[in-house]
């Protein structure tokens, strides 16, 4: 696709409105991308970073128009300008309007999940608003007040840098700052539109402009009869550097006659105050006897997306996992005692929430009847819930998570039930359930032994032979077959 510059050193105002009460609005712009191909570039966004730069001492910048490389706000790198390096001068309103400017353009993204930055965040990822200098300083002509690159490619341009010429407006912020949040705007897909008290527009209006949360006739920037991209407009063209209006034409991205800028932006980055994700941990519960090397389940979700999750145990670091599904095993060198297991869930953008639970490891039990819930059983010293708790050991189930164990397996003549960990050496099942080695390890299975025993390979129970046990969805499969005890 063939770049193509819309900039016009105009200023647009509505006829026959007063310039004390309408500003006026020098022509923006933006350049389209052929260098980023459809497909490349993630649907999320991998960061909300928006870095409001004044360039003080003059920001170097290298022009890639035309040539190979795209934008890049981590090495100032530009595809809307040419001519190899440029100096963009510095912002020279002074200190106190820049501070009106930041605070300006943190309350027109405040709807959204962004970070409004003025210290440069590189080398990590960011979008980059230059609001400095003059158009002449990168090539462009003498009135332009703003460029971004643009690509109907993609939902958002990876590291954008886009331009507010602050020498175009002197000291008025609320210009300022309608073009800087229009220009990023730009690099999220979003078109102009004809409503004057929207950003993205080329009317001029008395105020500070809001993205609105409606869908917007596109529109308001055609010459000619055209639009920047060779759109029809069905309204009549500038004329005598007066906006005449309405200038309708298609939105550039989706070909359609409207766009909601809030719906896109949101859609990008969520709501206002970032959300921080739900986390749960399934398994283990508080105050549950476990073994050491344990396992621990947890469920992260988040309105954006999940970017990972971490467990801790007793404040350290063991394990990160950075999809789904969110299943750790603690350390098998823990000792007795008091445990706290904590997993940390982070959305893309880096909040967090926590979900923590306190285990014991030990030997609280050595039978049933030593457990406080008359609904667990002994489980190799630990009480785990029984036969009459959905969920418990030797209950029927059709997926792991169905169990409070973890563990589902079918393949014996019980069907397929809810297993609990044991040790094949050791006297660790309770009645009714024999131990079923499955290599290193076992599981308590139903069967007709009384709390103890190891079985394996070539065994039989005096209801047949075991066969094969089918560990459910996340654990391996097994040939387990039952022998007769050894004790």
């Amino acid at each position: 696709m063939k770049s193509v510059l819309v900039v016009l050193g105009l200023l647009l105002v509505l006829p026959g409105a007063a310039h004390a009460q309408v500003k006026v609005r020098p022509k923006t712009g933006f350049v389209m991308s052929e260098l980023i191909a459809p497909g490349s570039v993630p649907h999320a966004v991998d960061t909300n970073v928006i870095f409001l730069n004044r360039c003080a001492g003059g920001c170097p910048i290298t022009c890639t128009r035309g040539q190979t490389g795209q934008t890049d706000s981590v090495t100032n790198k530009s595809s809307v300008c040419s001519g190899g390096t440029r100096t963009l001068t510095r912002f020279e309103a002074g200190d106190a309007v820049w501070g009106q400017v930041v605070s300006c353009v943190r309350e027109v993204f405040a709807p959204f999940g962004v970070k409004i930055v003025d210290v440069d965040p590189a080398p990590a990822k960011h979008f980059e608003i230059m609001i400095a200098g003059s158009p002449g300083d990168i090539g462009l002509s003498n009135g332009v007040g703003g460029i971004s690159p643009f690509s109907c490619n993609s939902a958002y341009i990876p590291n954008s840098l886009v331009f507010a010429f602050s020498d175009v407006y002197g000291p008025d912020v609320d210009e300022m700052c309608a073009t800087a949040a229009q220009e990023i705007a730009h690099s999220f897909t979003l078109d102009h539109v004809i409503e004057p008290s929207d950003p993205l527009t080329y009317v001029g209006y008395a105020g500070r402009r809001h993205f609105k949360d409606a869908g917007l006739q596109c529109g308001s920037d055609c010459d000619g009869g055209s639009g920047p991209f060779g759109q029809t407009c069905n309204g009549p063209s500038i004329a005598n550097h007066i906006y005449s209006g309405p200038q309708n034409h298609a939105c550039t991205c989706t070909n359609t006659q409207t766009q909601n800028s809030v719906g896109t932006i949101r859609g990008l980055f969520g709501d206002g105050t970032p959300t921080p994700p739900t986390v749960s941990i399934t398994r283990p519960k508080t105050g549950d006897n476990v073994v050491p090397g344990f396992p621990v389940n947890a469920v992260v979700v988040d309105d954006i997306g999940v970017a990972k999750a971490e467990l801790r145990i007793n404040g350290t670091l063991v394990a990160t996992a950075d999809a789904f599904p969110y299943v750790f095993n603690a350390p098998a060198t823990l000792g007795n005692g008091t445990h706290k297991v904590e997993v940390k869930g982070y959305d893309i953008f880096g909040t967090a929430a926590v979900a923590k639970v306190d285990v014991v490891i030990g030997a609280p039990c050595t039978k049933p009847a030593d457990c406080s819930l008359d609904t667990d059983t002994c489980v190799g010293g630990r009480c785990v819930p029984g036969a009459g708790v959905q969920g418990g050991l030797g209950t029927a189930c059709t997926t792991n998570e169905a169990c409070s164990s973890g563990i589902c397996v079918a393949g014996g003549e019980a069907g397929q039930v809810c297993v609990e960990t044991c040790d094949p050496t050791q006297a660790q099942c309770p009645g009714g359930f024999d131990c079923i080695e499955t290599g290193a390890s076992g599981v308590c299975y139903p069967g007709t032994g009384d709390g103890g025993g190891c079985l394996s390979a070539s065994s039989e129970s005096s209801r047949g032979p075991l066969g094969a046990l089918v560990f459910g969805f996340g654990f391996a499969a097994f040939v387990l077959v039952r022998r007769r005890r050894t004790w």
